[in-house]
C-alpha cells in the first residue's frame, strides 16, 4: 500500500509511505482482544518474529478466526403459497489488525457457503495533520479542527492473487456487455451480448463500468460439466482513482501498482511485492510494473493477478480526532465453477434455532454502563 499526500511544498512532497512495505505490516500487528477486536467464538494464532536487531519477538493473538452471520445468503418466496425459504449467510473470518504510526488497519479474509471470498480493508485511527493559522485555506488540505490542517492523499492497495484454479495453468480474460445493432433480428433495440477478451501478453489493465469489465481467472483445460464453460473466479474489485502525481514523480515510479486496476504477469520466484522489494526510498523499477513491461506470454501459464483499489481520502472534520472506518472490499466468485448453488445445503433458517424477540414485547430497561475495571478496551485514546 502506497499512501501519496497532496502537499506540494518543500520537505512535504517527499510524504509517500508505504504502510505496507516500509513499517513491515507483520511486526506492527495488534495483540487482539477478546470481545474487543473479535467477538463470539474466537480462535487465536499466536506468531513468532524477528525485530530490527534480527532477534526473536514472539508476538501473541495476532490473528483472529470466527465465524458472524453476514444477513440472508439466499431466499425465495413461492409467490402462489405464499411459502418461503430462507437461508442466512454465516462467513468464516480470519482478521488481523496493524497500527502504522497514526493509522489503523483492520485486515480480513472472509470465505462464505457460496464459494466466495472477501478480501476487507478498513482503515481508521488518526489523521496525519499540521498546523494551519486561523483563517489560512489551502487547495491540498481541509482544516479539521481551529488550528489543525489535514492533508489530502491516497490509500492504494494491491492485493496479490496466485491462482491455481484447478492447477497452475491459468488464464485472466474480461468479459463486456455490448448493445446489439439493430436489425431483423434486434428490430427494438434492446438487445445486448457479451464478449469474452483473453488476456495474452503480461501488462495493466483497467475496469471499465461503462461496459460492465469484469476480469475473471480461468483454466480453459476444465470445463463446466453444465454448460461446458471454463472453470472460473472473477474478480470484483471497486474503481478507484488512480495516482494523481504525475508520471515523472519518485511517488509514480515508485508506486508501481498505481497506475492499473489489474496487473497480470507471470510467476517467478520473488517477485512477491508490487512496489519491489524494498519500498523504502526506492527510485522504482524493481516492482510490478517493470515486470509487466517484460510482455511475456500470460496465456495458460503459471500466472499472478495484482489488484488495486483505493481511497482519494479527502479529510472531514468528521474524521477529527479519531476517523471512523473507511471500509473498501475486494470480492472473488465463482463463474461456472460449481455445477450448482453450493449454499443449497445450508439448513433454512428458522424461528425455533434463532429465537428472536420482538422490542414490542419486553419491558423496558435500562441500560448501565460497568465499572472501568470491567473493561476490555480502553475509552481513552
Amino acid at each position: 500500500m502506497n499512501i501519496p499526500y497532496a502537499d506540494p511544498r518543500h520537505p512535504y512532497h517527499k510524504k509517500s509511505a508505504f504502510d505496507l512495505g516500509d513499517a513491515g505490516a507483520g511486526i506492527m500487528a495488534n495483540n487482539l482482544k477478546l470481545g474487543c477486536d473479535c467477538l463470539g467464538s474466537i480462535y487465536y494464532l499466536d506468531a513468532v518474529l524477528s525485530d530490527d536487531k534480527g532477534g526473536v519477538t514472539p508476538m501473541d493473538n495476532v490473528v483472529c478466526i470466527h465465524e458472524q452471520d453476514a444477513g440472508i445468503g439466499w431466499k425465495h418466496m413461492n409467490y402462489r403459497t405464499g411459502r418461503a425459504v430462507v437461508v442466512r449467510s454465516r462467513e468464516l473470518v480470519l482478521q488481523s489488525i496493524i497500527t502504522v504510526s497514526n493509522y489503523e488497519y483492520i485486515l480480513a479474509f472472509i470465505f462464505n457457503q457460496a464459494g466466495e471470498v472477501d478480501y476487507e480493508v478498513r482503515a481508521t485511527g488518526i489523521l496525519s495533520t499540521q498546523p494551519v493559522d486561523d483563517g489560512v485555506e489551502v487547495p491540498f488540505g481541509t482544516v479539521v479542527h481551529p488550528g489543525v490542517l489535514a492533508v489530502h492523499h491516497q490509500h492504494i492497495f494491491s492485493l496479490r492473487v496466485d491462482p491455481m484454479i484447478e492447477g497452475y495453468k491459468n488464464r485472466v480474460a474480461y468479459d463486456e456487455a455490448h448493445p446489439m445493432p439493430r436489425s431483423d433480428f434486434n428490430p427494438h433495440g434492446t438487445g445486448y451480448y457479451v464478449e469474452e477478451t483473453v488476456i495474452e501478453k503480461s501488462g495493466g489493465y483497467d475496469i471499465d463500468f461503462d461496459k460492465n469489465r469484469e476480469f475473471k481467472i480461468q483454466n480453459a483445460a476444465v470445463r463446466n460439466p453444465v454448460n461446458g464453460k471454463p472453470v472460473a473466479y472473477k474478480i470484483q474489485a471497486p474503481g478507484f482513482q488512480k495516482i494523481l502525481s504525475d508520471k515523472n514523480s519518485f511517488n509514480y515510479k515508485r508506486a508501481e501498482f498505481s497506475d492499473h486496476n489489474i496487473y497480470v504477469v507471470k510467476y517467478k520466484d520473488d517477485e512477491l511485492y508490487a512496489g519491489g522489494r524494498y519500498t523504502n526510498q526506492s527510485r522504482g523499477g524493481t516492482g510490478v510494473r517493470a515486470w509487466a513491461d517484460r510482455e511475456e506470454n500470460v496465456k495458460d501459464e503459471d500466472v499472478v493477478v495484482f489488484v488495486q483499489f483505493g481511497i482519494n481520502h479527502i479529510p472531514r472534520v468528521e474524521d477529527f480526532p479519531v476517523m471512523p472506518c473507511e471500509i473498501l472490499k475486494v470480492h472473488m466468485k465463482p463463474v461456472n465453477f460449481f455445477d450448482k448453488n453450493p449454499a443449497l445445503d445450508v439448513p433454512p433458517s428458522e424461528q425455533n434455532f434463532n429465537k428472536s424477540v420482538l422490542v414490542s414485547q419486553q419491558p423496558s430497561t435500562e441500560a448501565k454502563i460497568g465499572s472501568k475495571g470491567d473493561m476490555c478496551c480502553s475509552s481513552k485514546l
